[in-house]
């Protein structure tokens, strides 16, 4: 497997919702929701842009997803992830380049998630 910088994996905390922030190349996680409701980063929002972002596979649990465009702007992506009421959103900031193909791959966190949706968007 590759490893790429921007495929660094978020943690949650036990009380609820954390949301990690920081730098380029980390990741965002939004974890402990009941409503299974698909939120974008602020912004971030790739219709906004003209934008288009297209799976190339996913199973029950991980997905890789890549958007049109030319670098050498950025897009990142999203996986939703849902054990029993738990639903747990992983955003991985600053991905590759707009079109590259090879896309961010994006995992479930272990414990019996189970993956419920993915998107792309404008980074």
């Amino acid at each position: 497997m590759i490893s790429r910088p921007y495929m660094r994996t978020a943690t949650s905390a036990a009380t609820g919702l954390l949301l990690l922030t920081g730098l380029a190349g980390t990741a965002q996680a939004d974890a402990a929701s009941h409503a299974s409701v698909r939120t974008t980063p602020a912004a971030l929002t790739s219709a906004a842009r003209g934008i288009s972002c297209h799976v190339n596979w996913k199973t029950s649990t991980s997905a890789n997803v890549w958007c049109d465009g030319h670098g050498p702007a950025r897009y990142g992506a999203s996986i939703l992830c849902r054990k029993g009421s738990l639903d747990r959103q992983l955003n991985y900031n600053n991905g590759p380049w707009l079109g590259d193909r090879r896309g961010i791959s994006m995992y479930c966190p272990g414990g019996g998630f189970r993956r419920v949706n993915q998107w792309g968007w404008y980074a």
